[in-house]
Order: C-alpha cells, then sequence, then structure tokens
C-alpha cells in the first residue's frame, strides 16, 4: 500500500500506535469460519451519553471532528462522497429529516407540519415563517420546489446521484409563499423517508439560477454559516446567530480537521485536539477507550456502509453476466471481514445488513457467490469463465481510491481474484481523479466503499442498481430489477411489498450490478463533554449539530 501523503497534522503530530498489519494469516482464516453467523452484536440505535437530570445545555466551545480529506467540491446535491456532506451539512437544513434521538421518526426542520391526502397521492408541507438564508434572503416555497426540481431533473451539466427516487413525482406547485404541495403520478410510501435524506439541503432559488451549480458557494439556512476551507488542513464553521430556533446552536462553531492518515488522526483524538472521531476499526476504539476510559464514549451501530465491487459492463470481459458472477463466487465474504474489519461486519445482499428488508440468510445462502462451500463456488467459478471464453482466467486492473479504506479492500480483491486466474494490478489515484474516473466508466474493476442515507428498497435500488441508476456504475442492466422495483415500489401493503423486495434482491444479486463484500459496523468515538449526539446507522444522517453542545471539562 502507498505511503500516505503528509498532511498538517502529521506534521503536528507523530504517529505512536501501529495499525495490525493487513492480512492476519491463519488466525484471521480460523475466524472467518464463523462469521455468517456470529457477527458482534450491536444496538441499532446507539445510546446518546447521558447527562444528569439538572444539567442544562451550555452555550459556547467548538466542535473538533475529522474528515479524510478535502470535498472535492462543495455541491452537495452533486455529491456522494461523506467528505462534502460531514463538513457542510451544518450549513443547510432539510426539508424534513430523522429525529436526531430516534432514526426511525421523522421530524419537521423547515417544515413545521404537513398532511398526506386519502389517495397518496398528494403532500402538502407547511413551511416555517422568518427563516433566512445566510446572504439574507427570507426563506419560501419558491426555494424548496427550486431544490426538489433541481435534484429530480437536473439541468445539463448538473450530476444528481439520486434523482431516480423522486421519478414518481409529476409536480411541485406552491399554493402560497409557506406551502408546497408534491403532486405524485401514484402513491408513494417511500417518499417521505426519501425526502429526509441528509442530502437533500435547501439552497436559495436565486443563487441557483443565477450560477451553473454550487461548487465553490456554502448558502443555506442552517444553524452555522461557512467561514474557511484551507485545502489539506481544516473545515471551519462559524454559529449562525440569526438562526430560525430559538437559544440554537449551542456551539460557537464546528473544525473538521482534515487527516488521511488513520494513526495521526487516532493520536489528535487520544491528545484531546479532536473531539469526535469516526475510526474504521474496533480496534482504535478500543485503544482510545483503553487510554482514556470514561473520558470518551464509543456509539457503535450496524452501519449502512458496505464494501462493493464494480465491473464496467461496457468493456469485455465484464458485459458478460458469467464473469461477473464467477467473480462474487470467488471471493470469500467471512474472510474479507475477517481481514478488513477485524471480524466487525457482517455478510449480506444489496439490501442493508439487520435491516427491515434484508434478504433471508436462509435464502441468502442459496445464492450463488454467498453459499457456504467456498471451495466447490471457486470450481464453478473457473467453468464460468471457461464457458465465457478465458480458460486461463485474464488480466485486468483495479480502480483504487487511495486511503485507508480502500487500498486495503483492492489488495484483498486481488488475492481473491487469483484464485480463479484472474490477474489484477492496483491503479492508485487520488480521490478527486478517481472519483472522476468512476463517474465516467473509465476502469474495469473498481472496489468502492458505498453507503446509503436510508433503510429503503426505493432509495437503494433507485441510486445504485436499475438500468438507469445513477450510481449503478457498471452500467449492468437487468430488465426483470427494473419490472420488480415498479411492482414493489407501489406496493402499500408492507408484507406483499417485502415478498416482491426479495424476489428482486435474488435476480439482482445474479446480475452483480455490484458485488456486495460486506456490510461494516460502524462507531464514533467522541469526548464525554460533547452531549446530544446520537450515531445515525446512516454515514448521511444527523450531522446538522443543532442541538449538540460541550459540558465543562
Amino acid at each position: 500500500m502507498t505511503n500516505w501523503r503528509q498532511s498538517y497534522w502529521e506534521r503536528v503530530l507523530r504517529k505512536p500506535y501501529s495499525r495490525r498489519r493487513f492480512l492476519a494469516g491463519s488466525a484471521v482464516a480460523a475466524l472467518s469460519l464463523g462469521l455468517w453467523s456470529c457477527a458482534p452484536q450491536a444496538q441499532q440505535q446507539p445510546s446518546a451519553p447521558g447527562q444528569p437530570a439538572e444539567e442544562k445545555p451550555r452555550s459556547g466551545g467548538v466542535l473538533t471532528a475529522w474528515t479524510a480529506a478535502d470535498p472535492p467540491n462543495y455541491d452537495v446535491h452533486q455529491n456522494s462522497t461523506y467528505q462534502v456532506l460531514h463538513p457542510l451539512a451544518p450549513c443547510f437544513n432539510l426539508l424534513v429529516k430523522f429525529d436526531p434521538m430516534d432514526h426511525n421518526k421523522i421530524v419537521g426542520d423547515l417544515a413545521e407540519r404537513w398532511e398526506i391526502s386519502p389517495d397518496g397521492k398528494v403532500y402538502t408541507f407547511y413551511l416555517k415563517r422568518g427563516v433566512k438564508f445566510h446572504h439574507g434572503k427570507p426563506f419560501k416555497a419558491e426555494d424548496i420546489k427550486a431544490n426538489f426540481e433541481r435534484i429530480a431533473n437536473p439541468p445539463r451539466g448538473v450530476v444528481s446521484p439520486r434523482k431516480g427516487v423522486f421519478q414518481v413525482i409529476d409536480a411541485i406547485e406552491t399554493p402560497d409563499d409557506y406551502t408546497v404541495k408534491f403532486i405524485l403520478k401514484r402513491p408513494n410510501p417511500s417518499l417521505l423517508t426519501n425526502i429526509a435524506q441528509g442530502w437533500n439541503v435547501i439552497y436559495p432559488k436565486d443563487l441557483l439560477e443565477s450560477r451553473p451549480d454550487m461548487k465553490t458557494t456554502v448558502v443555506g439556512t442552517g444553524p452555522f454559516k461557512f467561514k474557511e476551507h484551507i485545502r489539506g488542513v481544516s473545515i471551519e464553521l462559524v454559529k449562525n446567530t440569526e438562526y430560525h430556533v430559538e437559544g440554537r446552536p449551542y456551539l460557537d462553531g464546528i473544525k473538521y480537521f482534515i487527516i488521511p492518515d488513520p494513526n495521526t488522526a487516532l493520536a489528535a483524538f487520544i491528545s484531546g485536539q479532536l473531539l469526535m472521531y469516526r475510526p474504521n476499526l474496533q480496534a482504535d476504539a478500543d485503544e482510545a477507550k483503553r487510554q482514556l476510559g470514561d473520558k470518551i464514549v464509543i456509539q457503535k451501530v450496524q452501519g449502512y456502509l458496505f464494501d462493493t465491487v464494480n465491473m464496467n459492463a461496457q468493456r469485455a470481459p465484464w458485459n458478460d453476466e458469467r464473469v461477473r458472477l464467477a467473480v462474487s463466487m470467488a471471493i470469500d465474504r467471512p474472510a474479507a471481514i475477517a481481514v478488513l474489519a477485524q471480524g466487525e461486519g457482517t455478510v449480506g445482499g444489496y439490501m442493508p445488513a439487520g435491516g427491515r428488508w434484508e434478504l433471508p440468510k436462509d435464502e441468502l445462502q442459496k445464492v450463488p457467490g454467498y453459499r457456504p462451500n467456498k471451495a466447490q463456488e471457486i470450481e464453478e467459478a473457473k467453468r464460468l469463465l471457461a464457458q465465457a471464453g478465458y480458460p486461463n482466467g485474464f488480466k485486468t486492473t483495479l480502480l483504487t481510491r487511495k486511503g485507508a479504506e480502500y487500498e486495503p479492500l483492492s489488495v484483498f480483491l486481488k488475492d481473491q481474484l487469483a484464485k480463479i486466474g484472474v490477474d489484477a494490478t492496483l491503479d492508485v489515484q487520488e480521490t478527486g481523479t478517481a472519483f472522476d474516473r468512476l463517474n465516467r466508466r473509465d476502469f474495469d474493476m473498481a472496489p468502492w466503499v458505498h453507503a446509503i442515507a436510508v433503510d429503503d428498497p426505493d432509495a437503494v435500488y433507485a441510486e445504485f442498481y436499475l438500468c438507469n441508476a445513477e450510481r449503478n456504475y457498471s452500467n449492468v442492466c437487468v430488465p426483470e430489477v427494473d419490472q420488480l422495483f415498479d411492482r414493489q415500489s407501489q406496493t402499500i401493503d408492507p408484507n406483499e411489498r417485502r415478498q416482491l423486495v426479495w424476489e428482486m434482491e435474488k435476480r439482482a444479486l445474479v446480475g452483480n450490478a455490484k458485488i456486495v463484500v460486506d456490510w461494516r459496523f460502524e462507531r464514533t468515538i467522541h469526548w464525554a463533554k460533547v452531549r446530544n449526539y446520537k450515531r445515525h446507522p446512516s454515514l448521511y444522517n444527523n450531522f446538522d449539530f443543532q442541538d449538540v453542545w460541550l459540558a465543562e471539562a
């Protein structure tokens, strides 16, 4: 693996903590045998740190947090990396959002309340008054209309990764300045959930109309204002003193430090220079706990983050379903969890592991690539390659995004591919270049760490797996999957819908628009003085920090 580039923080801090060596040999192999059924248990809703009943929120202080890289740009609607959303989310509001303390509940943000018509085809939102954008313009219904029209039907040159979930919208109407109506083509049980995604931030209409994109501008209505971005060092936000929620925010500001190396980030957290950090490995959280004890809190969830392999079906041999299936069958998923996540993960399909829509394990283990007898699957994979015209395998490249989350994944996959005669070479690129090539479909194979915002089949499939999904980077099209998607999307009965989702899942997992390697457990560690923060299972929700405050040390 490459050496991480030296950042500002690497010059300030030394790295006293060594990461365990990648590929841990026989101990790892032994561990992998039990991972189908013995994944670590974690609460779906982590408990927020408690506070004495008489303790009241305190204003003041700056929350220092971590991000791994500079955002490629500031246009939230066009992006799909947390490196954009995390440092910028506090600058914005949503129409509705997930309750910060209960991710199963949706509450108003810019909407005070809403109504759904008896036929399920009209959603009427009544908006807050007295809200101002950071550049001084009053917030109105026209801003909601402009943003969701941009997301659903982006203008030329604008990428909208999540537009698929809003194709059900027939029209958006604004009867007055503080009422907005979403008129649907048909009932859609997922609409409210998808509106609540953290990506659907609200920009002012005048700026959306006056510039081609929002890549260089950060203007919202949120609790914090954008102050400064020093590339390779930090992103700084300051309190919005005219915020529309009385008494909020409590914090004076937030400062995200850009630290590519996980050892350096862990050292910064343990030293107290970071108050909040999101380590990939449980061992890092445990090390912090060992040194700091009750001074810190660990929040862990079965997350919505998953390791994948994209295969470019615009090129041979990946346009052959047999070749893609052979690769899926070659991958030892329990071993991947042991090697890449120190056992902290779950084998799963396209819907989130542990979620309400996941394919039952006994059904999943019947799907090629997921069957327990891996030796038998590897032999079958070799036969599939021979049938496709590659009896001796072939050479390929792995487009590899530089970083601690991506390079180990590619190294592991290179080893797995060798079992079926596929000789893979790593093509390591900086984040911006890797994203650009992924979006242009300029790759053979692209291992990638993806995350979803909500546990909802409309959101997941419309973003990743349908024929025209914006993030179907493999360009794999299975018409049967699209047909099943349409059926489940308009099915109101939850049990009937679940059966259709499972049928869709089984067909899609053979088509392999992506290969899912594993679903990760995720964790956030923070100093105990950070109050009123609760980790959401998704990497993309609950990052506005409106209600977070810092207790005195």
